[in-house]
């Protein structure tokens, strides 16, 4: 009958089934159980009453009597308080093993409150509000042995424990004990786990830990730990795991090195600065020391070959350089991203034949040898190491060019594969267009190098001048050259020069001289250079091309000349050039080409002369050029004249796919005055004076618009009239509609402050009224809200102490702990509660800000509301509702917040929730769930006071801002994407949320898990452990 909305059980329910094994009750919305409910089932072994309303005013000790035989028995997420004891005083429960209290509202564990439980090995009384345990809380059920007190608000060890001998694993993390004392764990010698996360507990002496002899897992992670002593853990001889991460640890030195059973130490996020393989023991398996401060992984006594460490993480450090020394041979998996590491030594991973993954992104690496990648081979059934790269400033000159390759390398089985290629991003030494691209994009012709001068092995006239062979340089200019030097380019753009240099180097294979001020490109000025296959002449002022300028330039393939001032080609420019491809003459002034001035490009492919000048240009004479796939033609001054006209349209309409500017073509009608201008129309082949003539010209047809006028003039009417009537009965159209079908339309209201003010709230709306209208109240305004709302009255629920003494602290609590605030404001309100100023300032407090959550229920008019300055702005503001209106329930229901289902609490939403509680005798820890309570009354109660919440210690942040997104990187079995960064600096770790629940003495696999900050880096999960060799089958339980 779980996950239902039962609110109560009628008694007599089970009376007939006697035999009933297990009762599930979970998650439903009873507030009370009858009297007798559960008598005579004698078989029960399981029941489960968890995710309830229960309180203890509606259990009594009958409620349970006849369970003889029940073993397992939870009562998490109600609302039992202290009273407890007195239920569990007479209940036998004398088979009971398991007994779960968990999120509810125990304060105090009393001296009797498991009498009788002799049998009781597993007690759950995380998430409550325990500050005091009795020291003889347990000596009635010292078989006890598993006990979770977490998420309390206890300040020390309790003295209660010591009775538990045969306890397994003890939980008192997120608590508030900031020390414990030699002795604190006496007589817990089959203790195997201590869970003790974010307390506030101080450093770590010999003596403290000593009464734990079979101590296998400790958590100490998230305190303000800021040294341990030497000796600490010296009889803790059977430890096998250690978390202290997120800690103020400076020196680790000589703490760990003696504890040959540790495998698992996690010392992340940390104000480590120095660290030596040294310090830890030589069987570790997994180290975790990402977040500190280290720049150096130290092995002074270079002992890489007795360490086991299998993962590493040194992520998130200050780390600039790595080399053999620096990693175990033993590892698998390492992770030493988000660093500042500058230099990989060359043959660093060649001895570590285990390696599986090397995450290296977001680093410093500029330049990187191949040998530095280079592996000892790996055997053919076996997997390549994955290694990450992505993210580093990577300079990509002709040394680089392996980089793009080494995939393919496979065969030698003596590199690893780079799994992020794709997100590898290169500076180019020489790249036009971009300075930074993808390394999947480059060319082998994009990694260069520069020289300034070179001579090949098998030139014999370098130390001559005239020397063809020898490369050199011109003055003002810069070279590069590949690896291999089939790529030789020379770069003399910019310079202003009026002249072509000299000795441009024979096997220059692209030359770029654009950016100058050549006015005349001379005869022979480019002979011999016989391999050039790219020229830029553009943007620089070239007037004139000589006959014969580009002979001998047989390989040429691309030429720029766009951009200059050349007013015409007489026919012998490109003589020789059979190998050009592409043409680009955009923007000259070119009036003439003659007829034979394309004709020797026989290879051309792409062609522009778009933004010329030319007139009559026969373009038709392209058809010669048979490999021509692109031209552009437009923005030129072509003739409207007929008989040129029609072999100009025709031309361009059967070759429509290689005029790719067509819509740019229009011809010219310089006769008229002044000049006009018309589209050509490639659709009509016949040709007439229709272009001949200015009159025929100005002649424009002229499209009938006015029925899409008419129409777009109707429809925006027609919305205008929609927007005018629902401004004007929007309000009653939104309460009809939510009244009527629960639709809150156009809630403008549902800001995002508004919606996060509305979470985890304990009521729904507190009711601030004078005591002089308690019984209208009570009798009408509350009848009809609940059980729907939760609701908090002012004087129905608050301690009746608050109401003279300590009003504005109840009431700003109250109503900080509701999504709404409801004003019932009459003339008794303004004449009792709103005259007091205390009342007055606790409201304006818990308003501030957040306007949004009052509710202004009003009696009528009330003319001296108005004149109050202060009421004054909360009715201009509020949401106002007046008695006696029509709808008025309608409108006061619309006004309160959306209702979520009652009673349906995970039981695995426990933890790190704000708890508002009205109950001033417990300062909670700050990480309680929020309980769904039905409202009852508090009597003598002290003044309250509003709940604190400690915030953890801050966490070591390794740098400021980052470029590089790295939750890409997220799994160590599988290969996923890396950052693609174009810089990269420090980013903040994570916050460690390593889970395990057990230790496994072989650790034979590790898996990674992440938890969320801004695009958190790939590291490895705190492993899943089972314990091995632990007498009586116990578990150490470490989250």
């Amino acid at each position: 009958m779980d996950n239902n909305k039962i609110g109560a059980l009628p008694q007599g329910l089970f009376a007939g089934n006697p035999e009933l094994k297990e009762i599930h009750l979970q998650n439903n919305s009873l507030f009370s159980l009858a009297k007798g409910l559960f008598h005579r089932l004698e078989q029960l072994l399981v029941l489960d009453l968890s995710g309830n309303q229960l309180t203890s005013n509606h259990i009594d000790a009958g409620t349970f009597s006849g369970l003889i035989r029940l073993i397992v028995l939870n009562l998490s997420h109600n609302a039992l308080t202290r009273d407890l004891s007195k239920i569990m005083l007479s209940l036998p429960l004398y088979n009971l093993h398991t007994l779960n209290l968990a999120e509810n509202r125990l304060n105090t564990i009393g001296p009797q409150l498991f009498n009788g439980l002799f049998v009781l090995s597993k007690l759950t009384l995380n998430n409550n509000l325990v500050v005091n345990i009795d020291p003889r809380a347990f000596q009635n059920c010292s078989a006890l042995k598993e006990l979770d007190l977490s998420s309390n608000a206890l300040a020390e060890v309790p003295n209660a424990i010591q009775e538990l001998s045969f306890l397994k694993t003890l939980d008192l993390g997120e608590n508030q004990i900031t020390d414990f004392r030699n002795g604190s764990f006496k007589n817990l010698n089959q203790l195997t786990g201590l869970r003790l996360i974010d307390n506030n507990i101080g450093n770590l002496s010999r003596g403290m830990l000593w009464d734990l002899p079979n101590l296998q897992v400790l958590n100490l992670a998230k305190n303000k730990i800021q040294g341990i002593e030497r000796g600490t853990f010296e009889r803790n001889t059977q430890i096998e795991a250690i978390r202290l991460d997120e800690n103020f640890l400076m020196d680790i030195n000589g703490v760990f090195a003696t504890l040959a059973s540790l495998l698992w130490l996690n010392l992340s996020e940390n104000h480590l600065v120095w660290f030596d393989y040294a310090f830890i023991p030589s069987n570790l398996k997994w180290l975790d020391i990402h977040g500190n401060f280290i720049e150096h992984l130290g092995n002074y006594y270079k002992i890489q070959d007795e360490i086991r460490v299998k993962t590493l993480d040194a992520s998130h450090n200050r780390i600039a350089e790595i080399g053999p020394m620096s990693i175990p041979n033993s590892v698998e998996l390492l992770f030493i991203n988000n660093n500042f590491i500058k230099s990989v030594h060359p043959n660093t991973f060649l001895d570590k034949s285990s390696l599986a993954r090397v995450d290296m992104y977001a680093n410093d690496l500029v330049n990187l040898d191949l040998n530095a990648l280079r592996i000892s081979p790996v055997p053919s059934n076996r997997s390549l190491p994955e290694v990450y790269l992505g993210g580093n400033p990577f300079h990509c000159d002709c040394t680089m060019e392996w980089l793009q390759l080494i995939n393919n390398m496979s065969a030698s089985r003596q590199y690893p594969r780079v799994m992020d290629l794709d997100n590898v991003m290169c500076k180019m030494t020489h790249n036009r267009g971009m300075t930074h691209m993808p390394l999947s994009q480059a060319k082998p012709s994009d990694f260069l190098c520069t020289y300034e001068t070179h001579c090949f092995a098998l030139c014999h006239c370098c130390d001559f001048d005239a020397c063809d062979c020898e490369m050199t340089c011109p003055n003002n200019c810069t070279c590069y050259h590949d690896q291999t030097w089939n790529t030789n380019v020379v770069d003399c753009s910019g310079q202003n020069a009026d002249e072509i240099p000299q000795r441009i180097p024979m096997d220059a294979t692209e030359l770029y001289l654009d950016g100058n001020e050549i006015k005349e490109l001379q005869n022979h000025v480019f002979i011999g250079r016989k391999n050039m296959r790219v020229l830029f002449v553009n943007n620089s002022a070239v007037e004139t091309i000589q006959n014969s300028t580009f002979n001998g330039l047989h390989a040429l393939q691309i030429l720029h000349l766009e951009n200059n001032r050349i007013r015409e080609l007489k026919g012998y420019e490109f003589e020789h050039l059979s190998s050009l491809k592409e043409l680009y003459l955009q923007n000259n002034v070119i009036s003439h080409i003659g007829n034979k001035t394309l004709e020797p490009l026989t290879s051309l492919e792409i062609l522009r002369l778009d933004g010329n000048k030319l007139i009559t240009f026969p373009v038709w004479q392209l058809s010669a050029n048979t490999r021509l796939a692109e031209i552009m033609l437009g923005n030129n001054q072509w003739s409207c004249r007929c008989k040129f006209l029609q072999g100009l349209t025709a031309w361009v309409a059967d070759n429509a796919a290689k005029v790719v500017d067509s819509a740019d073509m229009m011809c010219y009608n310089p006769d008229s005055k002044p000049p006009q201008r018309r589209e050509l129309d490639f659709n009509t082949t016949a040709c007439s004076d229709f272009y001949a003539g200015s009159s025929v010209i100005d002649s424009m047809l002229v499209s009938d618009y006015w029925p899409m006028v008419v129409v777009t003039l109707c429809v925006v009417i027609l919305l205008l009239l929609i927007i005018v009537l629902w401004f004007v009965f929007r309000d009653p159209v939104r309460v009809w509609l939510y009244s009527r079908y629960g639709v809150r339309l156009c809630s403008f209201r549902a800001t995002a402050a508004k919606q996060f003010e509305d979470r985890d709230k304990l009521y729904d709306g507190f009711v601030c009224y004078s005591p002089k209208d308690e019984e209208w109240v009570v009798q009408a305004l509350a009848a009809e809200l609940e059980p729907k709302f939760q609701l908090c009255l002012h004087y129905r629920d608050l301690p009746h102490t608050a109401y003279i003494q300590h009003a504005a602290p109840a009431v700003l609590e109250a109503a900080e702990a509701s999504r709404r605030v409801i004003l019932v404001l009459t003339r008794n309100f303004l004449q009792t509660e709103w005259s007091r100023f205390e009342l007055r300032q606790a409201l304006h407090e818990a308003l501030k800000g957040r306007v949004f959550k009052l509710v202004i229920l009003e009696e009528g008019p009330i003319p001296e509301a108005e004149l109050d300055p202060e009421l004054r702005l909360y009715l201009k503001t509020a949401e106002r509702v007046r008695w006696g209106e029509k709808r008025f329930w309608e409108k006061l229901k619309y006004a309160m917040p959306s209702v979520e289902p009652r009673g349906k609490i995970n039981a695995n939403y426990r933890r790190n929730i704000n708890n508002y509680t009205i109950d001033s005798r417990v300062v909670p820890n700050g990480t309680h769930h929020s309980h769904h309570t039905y409202p009852e009354k508090i009597r003598s109660q002290g003044p309250p006071s509003p709940g604190m919440q400690m915030l953890p210690p801050p966490a070591y942040s390794a740098g400021g801002p980052q470029e590089v997104d790295d939750a890409n990187y997220s799994s160590a079995t599988t290969a996923t994407p890396s950052p693609r960064p174009a810089r990269r600096t420090q980013e903040p770790r994570p916050v460690s949320d390593h889970i395990y629940s057990s230790i496994d003495s072989d650790y034979s696999t590790l898996e990674r898990g992440g938890s969320g900050r801004r695009g958190p880096p790939w590291r490895p999960q705190h492993v899943m452990m089972q314990t091995a060799g632990v007498n009586n089958g116990g578990q150490a339980y470490l989250v």
